[in-house]
């Protein structure tokens, strides 16, 4: 019998099979995505641990090394101790994550050449003549040292731990310029003389020890003042850095030291006084008598240079130096003098740090002990290769390196 066509808006009814319900489907689909899910949050978890943890011991690294660095400078001639720049390295690591212990032996001395090749620049080798310039610093959370870090979610899948290991390298840049505002002094010395303070000759192997400069210094070197330049502070007893008397009591023996004309020739006292205490200004560097001394580029004064200046030390000066005394300064060094008195012209062949130890004006001669040291500026510029360095103990403030 044939069925009846269905009334016009009427719907076909589905098969009963196709409405039977199928329970816990979701269920098992939601297990499987939550598994999944969790994993991938533990993941990050873990993984953003790591990565914030060992930002954290790269930033105590840099502040290591940099620490270290400054640390690892001493005065021209002297070796670094190891144990002191080891010392001060964990005090910064400590600051910033207290609880983290270093090895000794990720605490490296070595010496960095910026002007080598890539790979070549840094050596774990170094002398007096080549001191460590720079630190290396390596933090651990290994099987090494402070153990592997734990992790959070990580056991879950097998894994319980991770190793942190971070390094970081600062050095600080020998200086091959001065630039207004650095502690320059206005009074010159002869650089064979400064070396012979230090017991050898200029390490460019050109010149030499003056007969007259050794025999003046057989009488005037000595080491009775311990000069602590962090502290700026002087006491009695040898610290194994000569002294020595910057005017010597025999005439042109060393040289004809004496003050120089940064800037106006005037060398009038108060210009002398200022420049002791604060260094040349930019306005001496750009006083016609000088600017032709100074590099147009950079605002710098590069050696060599010719300059004038007075032979011998004006007696009002001895406040100025009074009040230096143990505080970092710099030096030029001259090779060759012309003139006596107010025609006195210098050739300035170099730069050093030193410190003023002792200071009498009241006898005759003069007298004006200093001592060979060490400053960090960052009023000098870099040197750019090993040739053009003429300095000694004069550097720029620390910065990181990738060696």
């Amino acid at each position: 019998m044939r069925k009846s066509p269905e009334a016009p808006g009427t719907m076909c009814r589905p098969p009963r099979h196709a409405l039977r319900r199928r329970p816990g489907n979701v269920l098992v689909m939601f297990a499987v995505f939550l598994t999944g899910m969790i994993g991938m949050v533990a993941f990050a978890i873990d993984t953003g641990y790591i990565a914030l943890y060992k930002t954290r011991m790269q930033r105590a690294a840099d502040a290591g090394a940099l620490a270290g660095a400054q640390e690892a400078l001493v005065p021209p001639g002297a070796t670094a101790s190891a144990d002191a720049v080891r010392a001060e390295v964990r005090k910064y690591i400590d600051l910033n994550m207290p609880g983290l212990t270093v090895r000794d032996e990720d605490i490296q001395l070595c010496r960095y050449s910026p002007y080598a090749d890539p790979g070549a620049r840094l050596s774990y080798t170094y002398t007096a003549t080549d001191p460590a310039n720079a630190v290396q610093v390596t933090l651990r959370r290994d099987s090494l040292q402070n153990s592997p870090l734990d992790l959070f979610f990580a056991p879950v899948i097998g894994s319980k731990n991770a190793a942190v290991v971070v390094t970081a390298t600062a050095f600080c840049a020998q200086g091959q310029a001065v630039k207004p505002g650095a502690s320059l002094l206005p009074y010159t010395m002869q650089i064979d003389y400064y070396y012979a303070a230090m017991g050898k000759t200029r390490p460019d192997g050109t010149g030499g020890i003056l007969s007259d400069a050794l025999n003046a210094t057989r009488n005037l070197l000595s080491d009775i003042t311990t000069v602590n330049l962090g502290l700026q502070q002087l006491t009695s007893g040898p610290d194994g850095v000569n002294e020595v008397v910057l005017f010597s009591d025999k005439q042109n023996a060393p040289g004809n030291f004496g003050s120089l004309d940064l800037g106006s020739t005037s060398n009038a006292t108060g210009e002398l006084e200022r420049q002791i205490l604060y260094g040349p200004t930019v306005a001496d560097f750009a006083n016609p008598d000088f600017a032709l001394k100074v590099n147009q580029t950079d605002g710098a004064l590069y050696v060599p240079f010719m300059c004038g200046g007075d032979t011998g030390l004006t007696s009002s000066v001895d406040v100025s130096f009074e009040a230096i005394k143990g505080q970092p300064r710099i030096i030029p060094l001259y090779d060759t003098v012309s003139g006596n008195g107010d025609n006195a012209v210098y050739n300035i062949v170099g730069y050093a740090g030193i410190t003023v130890t002792k200071v009498d004006f009241q006898g005759s001669p003069k007298r004006l002990w200093i001592q060979p040291a060490f400053l960090v500026s960052n009023k000098v510029l870099p040197a750019t290769n090993d040739i053009d360095v003429k300095v000694e103990g004069v550097y720029l403030p620390p910065k990181l390196v990738i060696p």
